[in-house]
This record gives structure tokens, sequence and C-alpha cells, in this order.
């Protein structure tokens, strides 16, 4: 394996930095990547600045407060996992700078586990993806990215938060360098007790949460190395440890449970802008340990893996309207845990295409990617995505695509219920939206709709079969989602004040096709933990360097595993004030969260806080480095 790793490394500068090449004058090093897929995509971007502003320490609230993508909480500081469009934990892919970050062995990601802080760059793009990201990229795609800026700047930020239940947070990022040599440092400490009361029953005192404290540090290193306007380089790591107690659910009195996740991830990667080309080449080790225990069963549950990826792709220009990208992977993984038979080893290849044309008011894009696991070829993924522009204010999309994810290493390797038989779950999605822009000068209004479709085969299921006495995995169902998403934003400007609503509504279905006894599902009912609807709004302003917003959200009724949870709705308001001058600025903020102080649940007997408060102070100092 090293010496495959090794054998990239020289292929990858003899194609980056051993040819002759002219820049495009439209293009920088820090250009856009190569697997962009903005052509008929709902999707949404965050910058550094604005996620300074957002009352978001970590990728889940983040998604929850700004998307309306459900968020599946089991508390403060606890496990945080995605439904896009109904669709699972695992359908939802997370990429850092190109790559995922999903535990083979779990086939998910903790949302609470990624700080908002650490990237300069965040995005969601919903709809299948499956042709240009691979496995689990289903129901959407979220990005983190980390940017160089060679402005030949010194910067300093720091923000420090304080709230409710213990909560403490630090943030500092240093970034110096010139127009060649960038460096950014940075480093996030979050740490809360979780001690909050929560409402039992009429006739019972409220009960203290126990056992709900965590501590979280997150190290960041990246540098930049643009030798000429025509090449980077780059290298990336992040450090990460996670140390949090599991509380006791509302039916139990007692919890000694807790986790330890520990992380190191490293990307090396370098570009090569030519003439009318773009070679991108990456090799990376991922590295993670989750160690699980509870003293009041004399549980200990270790397990760790290690990931090793490459990656190689290049983009065409051909002529104005023309553009092809070509690129391949590999990802060799080795895990081990205690419920294994013994340690496990994954080798996969994957090779993907892209074409990209643009005609008149038309976009088109579309994808093929081909995957190898182990000995078996994967059925070829493609997807189509079309964009046409009726005028300035109007314009369509259309995207249909296959999709898949692969079965994780506990639902093939698990002992017992481990599945070596399973087959990836597959199937084809389709959505269509509209976009209209109303207004001008110092009030616009926007509207976007989308309706999508999707059909997942072989849907991977836990249960119980018959003549078993333990849970297995099994591909036992189907599963159909559907739904409509609306949003609406409107901004009205004059002067020095601004004013900003935005609105939102997603209706979705999302129910089993096939009747199943363990667990007990019915033909056409709704998923658990699927809100049929969800509406939100915000509305926000700014005079002068006061700021000020309201948030307002409403989540119907949904099933859990055992009991029915009822609808809830929350309110969330914070207040700001930013002060610049010429080398430094800083800002005050505070924020009320659950305002209305609601009792609520997102996971059955897993009781959420009523009324909290935050806030803190952001600091920023920045100078022009010496020639």
């Amino acid at each position: 394996m090293r010496f495959s790793l090794l054998c990239y490394y020289f292929l990858v500068n003899t194609l980056l930095f051993g040819q002759d090449t002219i820049s495009l004058p439209i293009v920088e090093v820090s250009a856009q990547a190569i697997r962009n897929s903005n052509v008929g995509s709902t999707q949404q971007t965050w910058t550094s600045q604005a996620l300074t502003d957002l009352p978001a320490q970590n990728v889940a609230t983040l998604l929850a407060r700004e998307t309306g993508v459900f968020i599946k909480n089991y508390g403060l500081g606890s496990l945080s996992t995605s439904s896009i469009r109904g669709g699972s934990a695992g359908h939802t892919l997370v990429l850092w700078n190109g790559l995922p970050l999903q535990s083979p062995m779990l086939g998910l990601l903790d949302l609470s586990l990624l700080p908002t802080q650490t990237s300069e760059s965040i995005s969601l793009e919903k709809g299948g993806n499956s042709a240009l990201w691979g496995s689990g990229a289903i129901g959407g795609v979220i990005e983190l990215d980390n940017q160089a800026n060679f402005d030949n700047r010194i910067r300093v930020a720091s923000q420090t938060t304080v709230g409710s239940f213990g909560q403490r947070q630090q943030h500092v990022r240093l970034a110096l360098g010139n127009a060649k040599l960038q460096s950014v440092s940075k480093f996030n400490y979050q740490a809360a007790d979780n001690d909050f009361y929560y409402f039992i029953s009429p006739n019972l005192p409220d009960r203290q949460q126990t056992n709900a404290r965590f501590v979280q540090q997150n190290w960041l290193q990246d540098f930049y190395w643009k030798p000429n306007e025509k090449q980077m380089l780059a290298f990336h790591y992040w450090g990460q440890t996670s140390d949090r107690q599991i509380p006791p659910t509302n039916v139990q009195t007692r919890s000694l449970a807790r986790q330890d996740d520990r992380s190191h991830r490293m990307i090396l990667e370098g570009r090569q802008i030519g003439k009318r080309n773009i070679w991108n080449a990456k090799v990376a080790f991922f590295q993670e340990q989750l160690d699980y225990f509870d003293e009041q069963i004399l549980l200990e549950s270790p397990s760790q893996f290690q990931t090793w990826m490459s990656e190689i792709s290049a983009k065409w220009q051909i002529q104005q309207k023309h553009q092809l990208s070509l690129g391949g992977s590999q990802f060799f993984t080795r895990a081990t845990t205690t419920n294994y038979q013994e340690g496990v080893q994954e080798n996969r290849w994957a090779a993907f295409a892209v074409y990209r044309l643009q005609q008149n008011r038309w976009q088109l894009q579309s994808s093929l990617r081909q995957e190898r696991v182990a000995d078996t070829f994967l059925p070829l993924i493609p997807h189509l995505q079309l964009h046409y522009q009726a005028n300035p204010a109007m314009n369509f999309h259309l995207k249909i695509s296959r999709n898949y994810r692969l079965p994780t290493l506990n639902d093939r390797f698990w002992l017992p219920g481990g599945n070596e038989n399973l087959l990836p779950e597959s199937g084809w999605s389709q959505e269509a939206g509209l976009e209209q822009q109303f207004g001008k000068k110092a009030f616009r209004l926007n509207y976007q709709a989308t309706a999508f479709n999707r059909l997942i085969n072989n849907w991977i299921l836990w249960s119980i079969q018959e003549g078993q006495s333990f849970w297995s995995a099994n591909n036992i169902t189907k599963v159909w989602s559907r739904g409509i998403e609306q949003r609406l934003q409107a901004t009205y400007e004059h002067s020095q004040f601004s004013l900003n609503l935005d609105m939102g509504y997603d209706y979705i279905r999302s129910t089993n096709q096939i009747a199943l006894e363990r667990p007990k599902l019915g033909a056409g009912d709704q998923l658990v933990y699927t809100p049929e609807h969800q509406v939100f709004a915000k509305i926000g302003g700014q005079w002068k360097g006061f700021s000020a917003f309201y948030q307002q959200f409403f989540t119907s009724s949904t099933q859990g595993i055992n009991d029915a949870i009822p609808a809830y709705a929350l309110a969330h308001a914070g207040i700001a004030y930013r002060l610049k001058r010429k080398i430094w600025e800083g800002s005050l903020f505070f924020h009320a969260h659950n305002l209305w102080d609601e009792d609520y649940f997102i996971v059955e007997r897993r009781p959420m806080p009523g009324r909290y408060f935050s806030g803190g102070i952001n600091i920023i100092f920045q100078k022009r480095m010496p020639n």
C-alpha cells in the first residue's frame, strides 16, 4: 500500500509540475472544484463571515436553523444526524476538501462534531449526486472547504461564547503569509455541562439532566504554496478529540455511559492550470477511533479505522460551449473492533466523467460513474442536470440521477448480525424546480419551488428475523420519498437600513412500501423520525452597526421506535452590535434559544432544553504584511 502511494505521489508531481502551460486569464488557482455541480441544483453556501455571524456552533445547528433540513438530535452536545428529503442518516454525504468524512464502519457522521468555525466555506446541495461523489450521496451533500487568501495580510480572529448550562466556547484563527506562502492555524474548544431541568408530568417536579457533560477540541493547520499563478500545493491537517457523557432517558434514573472520539485527518493536494485545462490531485490519510463505555453493564466497545485515499482529476475547456472532466479515485480502509471476527479490509476504485454544455440560455451537465468494490463492479451510475433561463428574472431546472449507498462494514461484518451478502441500496431520483425574482432597486423578492421524487430499493434495516434471537442487517424494504420545498426571500434596503425575510415550507412523504413485522411498519407508513411538514421563517434587520433577528419553526409530529413524538414549535432571537475600524473590528452578540420555553422531544425519551441563552464577543485584527 505504501509503495502504491509513493508511486501515486510521483505521478502527481509529474502531472502537476512537469508541464509547460499558459494560464487562462479568467481562471485563478483558487478556482471552483472540478466536480462543481451547480447546474440544476438546490444549493446553499455560507462564507466564513456568515458563519461567524450565525448562532450555530456546529453543522447540525446550522442546517437545522438555516435550511429546514430535519436534524435528528439526541440533545445538546449529543449525536446529531440529518434526514434530507426523507432519507436516512447514511444518505447524506459529508465532504472535507472534496473527500468523504463518513465512517466506513457506521456509514454516517455525527454533525455535532463539525464546528462551523473550522471552515472558510460550508455548502449544502440537496438531491442525488452519486455519479459525482459516490456512495451515500442520495439525499444531499455537505461540503466543508478550507481556502487560502493570498492577500498578503496577517489576520487574527477570536470568538468567545458563554451560555446557559455551563456552555463555553473559544475559537482562535491565525492567518499569515504573502503572495506565495500562506499559513492558517485554527483552534476550537467547546464544553458544556448540559445540566438543564426538563418537564416530566404535571404531577412531578422537573428533573435535572445528569451525566451530560462534553468537551470537544479541534486543531486545524493549512499550508498553501503558490509558486506562480498556474500552480498551488496545499496541505490540510485536522485533529479532533471529543469526550462526552451520555445522559439517561426520561424513563431511566441513572446513566454512566460515555463516548470518546479521536481523529486525525491529513490531505495533500496540488493544482495545475493550463491553457485550456485544470489538473487536480490529492492523497489523504484519515484515522479515527471511537470508544464506548458503560460501567453499569460492564461494557467496553473500542473501534477504529484508517483510510488511505488518492484521487486525480482534470477538466478541459473545449471551445466556448463545452467542458469535459475526467477523474479516478482509490479508497483503502482497514477497520478493527471487538465485534468483528478479525480485522477487516476494503479496497474501492472509482472512475467518473462529467460533460457540461453552455448553449445560449441552456446549461446541461451529464455525469457517469463506475465503481469497483473488492472484485465486484457496481452498475454504471448516470446523472443528468438541466438549467434553462427563460428571462433574467425566471429560470427552471431539472435533475435525474441514479444513486446508491454501499452496505457499511458494520452491516456486513458485525457479530452477531452482520450480513456479507447485502446488496447496495440503489434507485432513481428526479427533481424539478423554478426560481422567480421580482422587484428592483430597494425591494427584491425571490421565490423558489422544487418538487422531488425518489425510490430506493434494497433498503437496509436491522431487524429480528424469524428464528433469530438477535438483530441483523437485511435488504428488506423499499422506500418512496416525494414532496415539495418552497422558499421565499424578501429584501429591503435603504441608506444604512436593511430588512430581510426568509420563509420556507417543506412537505415530505417518505413511506415504507413493503409491510414489515419486525420492526412493525405497514405498507405506506411514514418512516420513523421523518416529519411530513416543516415550516420556518426568519426576519432580520440591520441599521448602522446594529443587527437583530427572530426565527420561528414548526415541525409536525413523527413516529419514534416506541412512541409517537408530538409536533413542536420553536423560536430563537438574537441581537448584535459591530464596530469596525481601520485594522480591527469587533462585535458583541446575545442569543435567546427556545424563546417561548417549549417542552419538546426530537428523539423519543430524549428531552430537549427549555429556554436558554448565549452571548459573546468577536474580535478581528488584520494588517498588511511588509513586502
